[in-house]
């Protein structure tokens, strides 16, 4: 949507409209805020809670109250009592002796007293108080008004039930999708929209996925009004109840919103919240819905336990849900795929805006001229005549081999000029590469990889293990050996001495740069053979050999050479190997000059190639079962150093809170996979503490890469949803404020160092789908005033939303691979899931088609990056390109990647350590084989 007289050029359109006064109308929501001597109350019966189930982690179980206040209130109430606001909210009012006797349920029946003798006319002094709180009935409108050169100051309530009337107003109408279909949308109880009565479902039947739309209020830098943010997603039903960790429930009576519950409860016997329950009877309340949940997973344990008996697997059955829609919590096989698709999107954007006509205020968003970095495997850039010339001399003449490709692509690897010279720049002579391996299918991909990349003769090319063979000249070198007992899945063992008896040479000396490529698989119970409960961790020989590689100082990366079908033998082209390779490459720390060239500035502007680019990459490791202390926190860092003289490359430091040391990448990698991930040390620090301290550790090591770069300037680059834990001057709402108004204990990073040491600016890059501006396509405005403005699909480029004051803040598009690749089929481009393609079987291949509604449909996603200066003349908009020139020539991907080189690099060294999660969720699979779902549910229940 753009104005009335825009100025030419391209807008983008997104799914996010300004939250104004005029959007929300006569909405009223009823609130009341908790005060300081109710809160104390609260922490009191917090801490008894945590006292009863000897758990300094319980919480007390307000979600008693919440389910049954949604269940009498009609579906819209949220309850929050954080110390930063603590309030409960409703859509419509709640009467207080209601409140009161709800409240005193909840306390009595979280601290274990039998519901038969809780005493309703006898409330603890908790329940009375918060009965007794007065209920305002607010206009949102009121709280919605800007002011003047700030961010917006809505109260935090508003955030939470802002979407509440407004997914009321958009129900209200048909959905239209097409000339002839009109959808029916249900509001349900968190403010979200679900087409409840036009389900998904797969060809076979007995499966069913909806589509959610979410509603979320959301903060952009600098615009003085909050923004609504829409998306849509696929939601997939589980054909059991007792493994899902939540549920969409239809309540009895018209002009309900449907309710979602959080189902309690381990995996196989969950259920509703009983307590919740035992308080719903005791009010003599119908809880008919909740009743249902409970006797359906009473049915589904018995099932179950009969299934465990007969030692088969549960088989659940396959039919329509009706009132009670139990979640799919992991989705690693269904027969549903994932994704609404453009279509979806933008037939969304319509029905929002015919709704809400002339009150709904788009973002005005331009592209930003500038030209991206030509990758070597972006086709070439010809015209469209000269495309046609081609296609038409290859039909006239169709020997391919003598006409080369339409459109040529250079190589994804680097060439081997551009490895020896990072080589080189690091302090080394010559590239070794060692290969560990122990099935020989696995050896010959490596070798046969190796052909590829250097352009190698494979005629008679079989090197004996231990002797080494170039690949380019005497600089770039491989070697070969037998390493079963070093890498098959087993026991931990003596795999040190396995390793030494190979005899091969690791070291990084003499002149030579040395790093392992090895083989792997993920183990399956089939390895277990001793009989003594001995768990797959326990088995995985990558992370036991990653550690020992490590601890000799090599960089490694790994090859899959065995599935669960067997020895993998690539068909085609061998992705994996490929990508395994280059990501050998990024451990080594070698820059090529394709990062050389997107570091170039924009024709003589601001001299990014002449700083230094630091990514900084903090998560939270949780504790996972055995574990015990607070949370630990990982920080890892690295930096692209400029070249120091002419014929220099690019070089790139790594550091990490572990060993807190600026080092080459190639060395800091290896020394903090050979550490452990730091244990708890029982000291009770809390959130503010935890974070705080993470803060002080990144300003030390600015502080050393500081003296590192000797007088080098830098930028840093963080993630947003990271950074706002530790930094509050990188937070919307405190932006263009005073750090004499912060809670933590650091403004920005480095800005408690000497003035010469700080970075120049901070970047923030956000890159989660639920906060960052959902785009849906493009406008183009002409210059000639009665041209008709044209509309793309998609976008590739940076746009910068034109804000209402301060510092601009920028998009940029990315269309995902499996959208626009090759063979894609742009799925959800044309039309939406509802208009899926059946699949087709036919004896002629050009009749067959794949099934559509398996497969998962992709849409646009967005990085946010947002630049702050910290001295004189840096200029933001140069900050802005250059990341997005960073996140689009990635380090070694032909595609982009989310986060820029320096950050992306950062964050590899932490997934890459021998202790991160190898039980991550798997990339997502299809699948329409029956029974899929049985399995995965007998794995939770073990």
């Amino acid at each position: 949507m753009i104005e009335d007289d825009p100025t030419p050029g391209k807008y983008l359109n997104t799914l996010a409209v300004r939250c104004t006064p005029e959007l929300v109308g006569n909405a009223v929501v009823h609130v009341r805020h908790l005060d300081e001597v109710t809160l104390k109350l609260w922490d009191d019966f917090d801490r008894h809670c945590k006292k009863k189930f000897s758990n300094d982690d319980a919480q007390a179980p307000y979600s008693i109250a919440t389910t049954v206040l949604s269940v009498i209130s009609g579906g819209y109430v949220y309850f929050d009592p954080d110390r930063r606001g603590p309030f409960l909210a409703s859509l419509n009012p709640i009467d207080n002796a209601l409140l009161r006797r709800v409240f005193t349920l909840t306390y009595h029946l979280a601290l274990g007293q039998d519901v038969g003798t809780i005493d309703l006319t006898a409330p603890p002094e908790l329940a009375k108080r918060i009965a007794d709180t007065p209920e305002t009935k607010y206009l949102l409108a009121d709280h919605l008004q800007p002011i003047l050169n700030s961010q917006p100051t809505a109260p935090g309530w508003l955030f939470r039930t802002v979407a509440w009337e407004l997914a009321e107003r958009l129900a209200s109408q048909p959905w239209s999708i097409s000339e002839d279909r009109a959808i029916t949308l249900r509001p349900d109880s968190t403010g979200g929209l679900v087409a409840f009565d036009d389900p998904w479902q797969n060809e076979q039947g007995g499966r069913y996925a909806l589509s959610r739309t979410a509603l979320r209020l959301r903060t952009v830098p600098n615009i003085h009004h909050p923004v609504l943010m829409l998306s849509s997603r696929v939601t997939r039903i589980s054909s059991s109840l007792v493994f899902s960790k939540t549920a969409l429930a239809e309540q009895p009576g018209r002009g309900r919103p449907l309710l979602e519950v959080t189902l309690n409860g381990r995996g196989g016997a969950r259920t509703i919240n009983r307590l919740a329950l035992q308080a719903l009877g005791k009010l003599e309340m119908d809880y008919s819905i909740l009743r249902t949940i409970d006797e359906r997973s009473k049915r589904e344990q018995k099932l179950l336990a009969d299934a465990k008996e007969k030692k088969e697997p549960a088989r659940f059955p396959r039919e329509h849900p009706g009132q009670v829609w139990p979640i799919l919590p992991k989705s690693y096989s269904f027969p549903i795929g994932t994704g609404t698709g453009m279509q979806h999107l933008r037939l969304l954007h319509r029905h929002f805006t015919n709704v809400f006509a002339d009150t709904a205020a788009p973002l005005e968003i331009r592209e930003v001229r500038m030209s991206m970095p030509h990758r070597p495997t972006d086709a070439e850039n010809i015209s469209k005549q000269e495309y046609l010339r081609r296609k038409q001399e290859r039909a006239d003449h169709p020997e391919p081999k003598t006409l080369g490709p339409i459109r040529a692509r250079g190589s994804l690897f680097p060439t081997p000029e551009s490895i020896t010279a990072s080589v080189e720049t690091a302090g080394y002579t010559k590239l070794r590469i060692v290969c560990l391996w122990y099935q020989d299918d696995t050896r010959l991909r490596m070798l046969d990889t190796f052909c590829k990349t250097f352009d190698l003769d494979p005629h008679g090319l079989d090197p004996h293990d231990g002797a080494e063979f170039a690949l380019y000249g005497d600089r770039i070198t491989a070697v070969f050996h037998h390493a079963e007992d070093f890498l098959k899945p087993g026991p931990t063992g003596n795999r040190t001495a396995a390793l030494a008896a190979i005899g091969a040479r690791l070291s990084s000396q003499d002149g030579v740069l040395v790093g392992a490529w090895c083989e792997t698989e993920i183990p399956t119970t089939a390895d277990i053979t001793d009989g003594s409960g001995t768990s797959l961790d326990d088995i995985d020989a990558k992370p036991q050999t990653k550690k020992i590689l490590a601890e000799n100082g090599v960089p490694s990366q790994y090859l899959r050479g065995k599935d669960d079908k067997g020895v993998i033998k690539p068909k085609a082209k061998d992705h994996p190997a490929e990508m395994a390779l280059l990501d050998l490459y990024r451990s080594l720390g070698i820059i090529d000059d394709r990062i050389a060239n997107a570091l170039r500035p924009e024709k003589a502007g601001y001299p990014v190639d002449r700083i230094a680019h630091v990514g900084i990459y903090v998560r939270q490791q949780n504790r996972r079962k055995g574990e015990f202390g607070e949370p630990k926190v990982i920080i890892t860092a690295s930096a692209l150093i400029p070249p120091t003289g002419d014929g220099k490359a690019w070089t790139m430091l790594g550091w990490s809170s572990i060993r807190p040391e600026w080092q080459p990448y190639h060395v800091a990698q290896p020394s903090f996979h050979a550490s452990a991930y730091p244990e708890g040390t029982g000291d009770k620090k809390n959130y503010r503490q935890r974070w705080d301290d993470a803060a002080e550790t990144v300003e030390r090591a600015l502080a050393d890469l500081a003296d590192e770069l000797d007088g080098t300037p830098y930028v840093v680059t963080v993630d947003a949803l990271a950074s706002r834990r530790m930094w509050d001057g990188l937070q919307n709402m405190h932006l263009g404020s005073s750090p004499a108004n912060k809670k933590s204990r650091y403004w920005l990073p480095g800005s408690t160092l000497a003035q010469h040491e700080r970075p120049l600016g901070i970047i923030r890059i956000n890159t989660d789908d639920e906060e960052v501006l959902q785009p849906i396509g493009t406008t183009r405005i002409a210059k000639a005033k009665d041209s008709e403005p044209v509309e793309n699909e998609t976008a590739r480029t940076l746009y910068e939303i034109t804000t209402d004051f301060g510092t601009p803040v920028w998009i940029l598009c990315n269309v995902p691979r499996a959208y626009d690749g090759d063979g894609a089929g742009r799925l959800g481009s044309k039309y939406t899931r509802w208009d899926a393609k059946p699949s087709v079987s036919s004896e002629k291949k050009a009749e067959r088609r794949k099934g559509e509604m398996p497969q998962n449909w992709y849409s646009m996603t967005a990085n946010e990056i947002y630049p702050l200066a910290c001295a004189d003349g840096v200029s933001l908009e140069a900050l802005a390109i250059t990341t997005a020139k960073l996140c689009h020539q990635a380090q070694f991907w032909d595609g982009r990647s989310r986060f820029p080189v320096p950050l992306h690099a950062a964050k590899q060294m932490d997934l890459d350590h021998p202790q991160y999660r190898r039980t991550t969720a798997p990339e997502e699979k299809v699948s329409a084989e029956p029974g899929a779902e049985d399995l995965l549910m007998q794995v939770e229940e073990g």
